[in-house]
C-alpha cells in the first residue's frame, strides 16, 4: 500500500470576490383624490395619484388590475363597490399616457412604463353615474430596465 504525495510544483491560489447587491426596491405610493362626492361623474376627473419613488431603479410599469379590463393595453378598467357591486369605468389620464414611455409586454400583459418620480393620474373615462360606495382600485407596478 503506497501512501499518496502532493506534487509540490502544481500548487495554486485562486480568489474571487463575493458581492451581495442590494435588493431593488421601490416605495409605492396610491392616494385617493379628497372629496370625491357621488353623482354625475365626468371624464378626466382624477380619482387617485400613483407616486414611485426609488433609489436604483429608473423605470416602472404599472397597469390596472381588475376582471373587467376595458381595453387589452391595460389602461382602463372598472372598479367595483364594494357594497353596491356598481362599477366605475376609470384609466391613467390622456397627459399621464402622453408622458409614458411605449408600452411593454410582460408576462402577456401590456404594462405603461414611466420614470421613477413621474406621477400617475388615474381618473374617470367617461361620463357616468356614480351612486355612493367605496371602490376599490388596484394597480400592479413593476420596476422595469430598459
Amino acid at each position: 500500500c503506497y501512501a499518496g504525495s502532493f506534487l509540490p510544483n502544481t500548487e495554486q491560489e485562486k480568489s474571487v470576490d463575493i458581492s451581495f447587491a442590494a435588493p431593488e426596491h421601490l416605495t409605492i405610493s396610491l392616494e385617493q383624490t379628497p372629496g370625491l362626492i357621488a353623482g354625475t361623474g365626468k371624464p378626466d376627473t382624477v380619482v387617485a395619484k400613483l407616486t414611485v419613488n426609488s433609489t436604483s431603479i429608473k423605470e416602472y410599469g404599472v397597469r390596472g388590475v381588475s376582471s373587467t379590463m376595458l381595453n387589452d393595453l391595460g389602461s382602463m378598467w372598472n372598479i367595483t363597490g364594494k357594497n353596491s357591486g356598481s362599477t366605475v369605468a376609470v384609466g391613467f389620464s390622456s397627459q399621464s399616457l402622453n408622458e409614458s414611455h411605449s408600452p411593454q409586454t410582460w408576462n402577456g400583459l401590456r404594462w405603461y412604463t414611466f420614470n421613477v418620480n413621474d406621477p400617475v393620474n388615474i381618473v374617470l373615462v367617461r361620463d357616468q353615474n356614480i351612486p355612493p360606495d367605496t371602490y376599490p382600485l388596484t394597480v400592479d407596478v413593476v420596476g422595469y430596465q430598459p
